[in-house]
């Protein structure tokens, strides 16, 4: 994926119109009073002053939008994981539109700095001179007026997409299975107890993300732990946009049921993120030391016909199979995640 990080996690705060015009006017009297304290002629040291506010009034402005845009990454250019998530969250067009608007302002004042600061230097009376910094600063406050609704999206954009979870360029498994299922203790005891939990834009619960040496695994509470019918629009397209992040599914069923759902609850839940899902999945059955031979075999039989990388019979709580499962995973996973890499992008 690049970089190891939220590519948006760099965006600068956004000023609105009239706060970027009151810090570019402060800034400008600030370069003033130094101007005045030059021994200058009177109508010379009149013109230094007005061009000064003038080009320093533009400097901050084109460059506080310019900085936007530098920080902000192109979404094109960004893993399709990330391309996903800005459509959901906000909308590429949208996104691409409003960036543009702050290219065009951020040029256009510039133009307008230097345009202006070559008629005040011309002017013949320091009275001119104040009448077109004046005029400038007006125009300059026309220009951001119209770019206001780009700003106001920009900035709510950025408040989305800055708290997406941070990914790495590793072969990723992706876990699923109802709560209570022992998702959790499985991520802690195949990774050790460093699980990071970043925030998601979906749910309140937060996304654990855990290393399995060079295996990515991420768990997404509240994504992929209810059918498909409990869900709005937003958390389904979320759940297809984690397609371009999972290398493997590892979906978990309770074999014991005492998470609260009944086997066949589960496989119809595995049904739907198997249909979900364009890469391999394997099963983890649950919690054996709880239940008898014969519940382990009427799960695996309601499985036999589906199709499954593999299934493991395991106990996360007490560490039975987790060996077997581990380098299984990781196997599958980086398998996966060299074929995606050697597809045509």
């Amino acid at each position: 994926m690049g970089r190891d990080a939220n590519p948006f996690k760099k965006m600068p705060t956004i000023l609105m119109p009239d706060e970027l015009m009151a810090k570019a006017l402060r800034r400008g009297e600030r370069v003033a009073s130094e101007m005045r304290r030059k021994e200058l002629p009177w109508l010379l040291k009149a013109r230094f002053v007005e061009e000064h506010k003038v080009r320093t009034i533009a400097s901050v402005v084109a460059d506080n939008l310019q900085k936007v845009i530098d920080k902000t990454p192109p979404v094109r250019k960004l893993p399709k994981f990330y391309q996903e998530m800005v459509e959901v969250l906000v909308g590429i067009d949208e996104f691409k539109k409003s960036m543009g608007a702050f290219k065009w302002a951020s040029e256009l004042v510039r133009k307008l700095g230097n345009e202006y600061a070559k008629k005040i230097r011309a002017a013949k009376t320091p009275q001119q001179a104040a009448k077109l910094r004046r005029e400038f600063v007006g125009r300059v406050k026309s220009i951001l007026k119209q770019i206001h609704p780009e700003m106001a999206f920009v900035a709510v954009a950025r408040e989305k997409l800055k708290d997406l979870p941070t990914f790495k360029d590793l072969p990723t498994v992706v876990i699923a299975g109802y709560p209570n299922v022992g998702k959790s203790t499985l991520l802690k005891k195949l990774t050790g107890a460093d699980v990071e939990i970043n925030s998601y834009p979906f749910t309140t619960k937060g996304i654990n993300v855990g290393y399995m040496e060079e295996i990515q695994m991420v768990d997404t509470p509240g994504l992929l732990d209810r059918p498909l019918y409990e869900r709005n629009d937003i958390e389904l397209q979320a759940i297809l946009a984690l397609n371009y992040l999972a290398n493997l599914i590892l979906f978990i069923i309770d074999a014991s049921e005492f998470c609260g759902y009944t086997i066949d609850e589960q496989i119809n839940l595995f049904k739907e993120i198997r249909e979900l899902f364009k890469v391999p999945i394997v099963v983890a059955i649950n919690k054996i030391d709880l239940v008898d031979e014969e519940r382990i075999k009427e799960v695996e039989d309601k499985l036999k016909d589906f199709e499954i990388e593999a299934i493991y019979k395991i106990s996360a709580d007490k560490e039975i199979g987790l060996e077997e499962l581990k380098k299984d995973i990781k196997r599958l996973a980086l398998k996966m995640y060299n074929a995606k890499k050697e597809e045509p992008s």
